[in-house]
């Protein structure tokens, strides 16, 4: 499932309809590839009367938590004015409720804070954060992707109890 939007220009969403909810009817859903990789918009505070990012990735995945998945490949919205693909804090708290996924893929960067969300979900096994996105950048020093960070959340990761 591609979403591509310039959501810069759009008025806020008043209804929900849109959400991922609406696929709960394909009960076999189990692997998804969710691209919102051209969706752009202001990952920082946006201007008045716009969103950023973070409310947009809200909208786009409401509803995730009630399909069955066990797969998610997943690419967040970016903002190509300062080259940042991150995962928000809502997106985080979303995916916590995907209480069947196994394995995470999410292309982009992510805060230890928001890594440590997805410790919630029981059965997941796998996460992998991909630094794909483009435009690459030559030298990425942002916070998010620290070292440490990512070895505190691979041992937290390695210690959560799987059920099967």
């Amino acid at each position: 499932m591609m979403v591509n939007l310039e959501n810069k220009y759009l008025p806020k969403p008043e209804h929900r309809e849109f959400g991922l909810r609406s696929l709960v009817l394909y009960s076999k859903l189990s692997k998804m590839k969710l691209d919102c990789g051209d969706t752009t918009g202001y990952a920082h505070t946006a201007p008045s009367g716009h969103m950023d990012l973070s409310l947009w990735e809200r909208f786009y995945l409401f509803g995730i938590g009630d399909l069955s998945l066990i797969e998610l490949d997943y690419w967040p919205p970016q903002d190509k004015d300062v080259n940042l693909r991150s995962l928000s804090l809502p997106a985080a708290g979303l995916l916590q409720g995907c209480l069947m996924l196994r394995k995470l893929f999410i292309h982009g960067t992510a805060h230890e804070h928001f890594l440590m969300f997805l410790l919630r979900i029981p059965n997941l096994r796998d996460v992998q954060l991909r630094e794909d996105y483009y435009p690459a950048p030559e030298n990425n020093m942002s916070t998010e992707m620290r070292a440490d960070s990512c070895s505190r959340f691979e041992d937290a990761l390695n210690r959560h109890q799987i059920e099967d």
